[in-house]
């Protein structure tokens, strides 16, 4: 699906600028085909929801969504304000209003085998693409028995600098590594539930458990130490309120390679205890 200097392979999951790769994550991608699927169509923002968490994740589809959006224009070097290709629809979703190239190379026209009836080689072939249609269907049916999903809940960063300018920051945080979690299929994400607002100090790990259900909890605090920014994650084992995994982050640039650091490390961090 070719569009300016990008084209998008639906089949590799990849999208190239000039024949170079385009680092870009999974759900903007899928953003990426759902509005290429529509050009200069209004796609809402429920079924966009839909079409990249489905019914059984539970995620912040506000946020979630203007993230996928947001990395999706940064991956394209598009403006919001004046978009080239993704145009944001106030109340209502999002629409491609750039231009697909519809041009395809023309197949090399060779004589038909004299020996090979039409009407048998598409049986042929149909027949095959039944078995393939086949395994492919057992093969994700086994997983999806063998490997149900882990629940994990994410909890409101913590602002503890004093710095209210700070809290907005913890919010993002919050949001980025929902985001990121939710990439995994075999993760049920919960980033939006009233109980995971609770503030530190009135904090209940069993309580939240017990209420989400959750298999493991991230936690986050963001810290001033020695005049910098400081932001610590906690990934805790709910059964019994183990600390399995906690790493330490410093903001020496920008606040956008803070976010994509610490979504991506708890994302990993996740994927390591929780689906061994």
């Amino acid at each position: 699906m070719r569009f300016g200097p990008f084209d998008a392979d639906p089949a590799s999951g990849e999208l190239r600028r000039d024949g170079q790769p385009v680092p870009i994550q999974d759900l903007p991608f899928r953003l990426l085909l759902a509005l290429l699927e529509r050009p200069h169509q209004v796609v809402s923002r429920a079924e966009l929801t839909q079409r990249l968490w489905g019914a059984d994740t539970f995620v912040d589809a506000v946020s979630g969504l203007n993230t996928a959006v947001a990395k999706l224009r940064e991956a394209l070097d598009d403006d919001a304000e004046r978009p080239t290709y993704i145009e944001t629809v106030p109340k209502r979703g999002y629409r491609f209003v750039g231009t697909i190239d519809d041009a395809q190379p023309q197949a090399e026209t060779r004589p038909m085998p004299a020996r090979v009836p039409i009407a048998k080689r598409a049986a042929t072939w149909a027949a095959a693409a039944l078995v393939v249609v086949a395994v492919a269907a057992v093969a994700l049916y086994s997983r999806s028995a063998t490997q149900p999903q882990k629940r994990v809940a994410v909890v409101l960063f913590d602002n503890e600098t004093g710095r209210p300018e700070l809290t907005s920051l913890g919010q993002r945080l919050t949001d980025a590594t929902v985001f990121a979690l939710t990439a995994q299929p075999r993760l049920a994400v919960i980033g939006n539930a009233v109980i995971l607002r609770t503030t530190r100090p009135f904090r209940d790990i069993a309580a939240i458990r017990d209420a989400l259900a959750a298999d493991f909890i991230v936690i986050g605090q963001v810290q001033s130490v020695d005049g910098q920014v400081l932001v610590r994650t906690h990934l805790i084992r709910a059964s019994d309120q183990a600390h399995v995994w906690v790493q330490a982050f410093r903001m020496t640039g920008s606040e956008g390679a803070l976010q994509t650091a610490v979504a991506e490390r708890v994302a990993a961090a996740v994927a390591t205890h929780a689906l061994r």
